[in-house]
């Protein structure tokens, strides 16, 4: 049986980096610095993520129909084909012209689409969620291969359902027009297929999609202008170009960085793990899966460690995670010539935490702030079968593997770098 988890749901925290509630990860800790040594020396170490605040998950293009060579529109006939990862936090959205229309194309509703009915991944026939929408910015034509694209631009228009327009030309229907399916492959891998039925009154455009959190609307709202993101090219031309670019620069791996465990120790001693040995199960599992570090915190004391737990953002007075700009500043009492060892779980994964090796760092005796953000790597506890980064998915399999470098784990995927994400610098007081 897996440890009971007793803090981390990362459930979607909306227009926020990623879907993580702060008490999460804080359950149970009463006090936001836990310690009790005699003094010898204060350090003060801050912790801090550094992480790029994308606003989105994942996002993408797809130009190529199945079987063909080169980008173009799908005609009657036709289908495009993408896959994309998500997690139950995740919603998805597309875009893609009309074809035959001036300003006309298809969508979801402008928060996107659930994935995930509760932990179940949605598959099966979606059509019925998407609509035929008026971007609003050009005066509309009647559709067809004869329409010239000349209709007059709209400076004002606002962006709406096709049917409430009421410009009374025939624009087929959803259904009539389009297939979409969705299939889910495992490891919160998605694929969708569009499918340009032989009935479409209309080719369609390449396919923008992103894949985002909820209560976002990261291509359009109803009611509402064109952002000016790219959505009236696609609108008006079919060319996905801008709107995508825009996508993918705000569309990354983002992470909350969970409190901080820390411990005081002799050169010799590796209180918290040892590289490439299963871990102690003195709490390191809990806190490299849920981000709560008091069972390893209560491990260490109840071996004589000299042991704390920095778990409130600075200038915040509640116990939380650490997001993007975020950081934890706490002081320690030690001698020169001992160790400390850190420990910290990455918040959007499975069981991947900071440290600075199985024996810590030395403490010195210089007064300037040093930048030993060098030593700290990304650690997979071995606890359990990583996901896709960031997904979370509904998966939850456990493995009884060793501690070991990030790095070294033969998951196939592409984590970022520790000093990507986090930095951290000791000074001694």
């Amino acid at each position: 049986m897996k440890v009971l988890r007793l803090l981390m749901s990362l459930a979607l925290f909306a227009l926020v980096f990623t879907q993580c509630k702060k008490d999460d990860f804080t359950a149970g800790i009463s006090d936001p610095v836990l310690k009790g040594a005699k003094p010898t020396g204060t350090y003060t170490v801050t912790v801090e993520n550094i992480s790029t605040p994308y606003d989105y998950f994942e996002s993408g293009v797809q130009a190529i129909p199945e079987g063909k060579d080169s980008p173009g529109p799908a005609l009657p006939g036709d289908l495009y084909k993408f896959s994309f990862h998500a997690g139950p936090q995740h919603k998805l959205s597309i875009a893609t012209m009309y074809g035959w229309s001036n300003d006309g194309f298809f969508a979801f509703g402008d928060m996107g689409i659930d994935l995930y009915d509760e932990d179940t991944p949605v598959t099966g026939d979606i059509t019925s969620m998407l609509m035929l929408w008026d971007a609003g910015t050009e005066e509309n034509q009647e559709p067809g291969m004869d329409n010239p694209h000349d209709g007059a631009n709209v400076t004002d228009g606002m962006i709406q359902l096709m049917s409430a327009v009421g410009d009374g030309f025939d624009y087929g229907t959803v259904e009539t027009n389009l297939k979409l399916t969705l299939d889910y492959e495992g490891n919160s891998l998605f694929t969708v297929t569009v499918e340009n039925l032989e009935s479409s009154k209309t080719p369609v455009s390449p396919i923008v999609w992103v894949v985002h959190f909820a209560d976002q609307s990261p291509i359009f709202t109803q009611g509402e202008m064109d952002y000016g993101q790219g959505l009236e090219d696609v609108a008006e031309t079919g060319n996905p170009g801008v709107l995508s670019s825009y996508l993918d620069m705000h569309s990354g791996y983002v992470s909350p960085i969970a409190p901080v465990l820390w411990v005081l120790h002799d050169k010799k001693d590796m209180p918290v793990f040892t590289t490439r040995d299963p871990d102690y199960g003195w709490g390191l599992e809990i806190l490299a899966e849920t981000g709560n570090p008091g069972p390893l915190f209560e491990s260490l004391t109840a071996e004589g460690f000299e042991t704390g737990i920095q778990a409130t953002p600075f200038g915040s007075s509640e116990n939380g995670p650490i997001f993007p700009g975020q950081k934890y500043i706490f002081s320690i009492e030690g001698g020169v010539g001992q160790s400390l060892s850190l420990a910290t779980m990455l918040g959007a994964s499975n069981d991947v935490f900071f440290s600075a090796g199985d024996k810590g760092i030395k403490l010195s005796n210089g007064a300037s702030e040093k930048d030993i953000t060098h030593f700290v790597e990304l650690y997979d506890a071995g606890t359990e079968v990583n996901e896709y980064p960031g997904a979370k998915g509904p998966e939850d399999s456990e493995e009884a593997n060793v501690v070991q470098l990030l790095e070294n784990v033969d998951d196939g995927f592409l984590w970022p770098t520790a000093e990507q994400l986090i930095k951290v610098t000791i000074k001694k007081n």
